[in-house]
């Protein structure tokens, strides 16, 4: 057995297409996956934010919020 950790994903395959990511939180964005490192932080361009229902937070709305480009970090437990 190697010393290597891998990842179950091979997100070689997701670069430069449409992505939908869940955050820490409950937010919600997607954008177009333009590269990630060994943690697994993605790097999102064109990102858009789906915003949460004030009466419902679990639930998102229609309305979005333009972030550009993002670094989504891979949270630490």
């Amino acid at each position: 057995m190697s010393g290597r950790k891998e990842t179950v994903l091979d997100l070689a395959k997701f670069v430069d297409k449409g992505v939908q990511v869940k955050l820490t939180g409950g937010r919600q964005v997607t954008g177009t996956l333009k590269g990630y490192d060994q943690l697994l932080n993605l790097v999102l361009d064109e990102a858009i934010e789906f915003l949460r229902d004030p009466d419902d937070p679990l639930k998102t709305t229609d309305q979005t919020r333009r972030l550009g480009l993002i670094v989504c970090p891979l949270p630490l437990f």
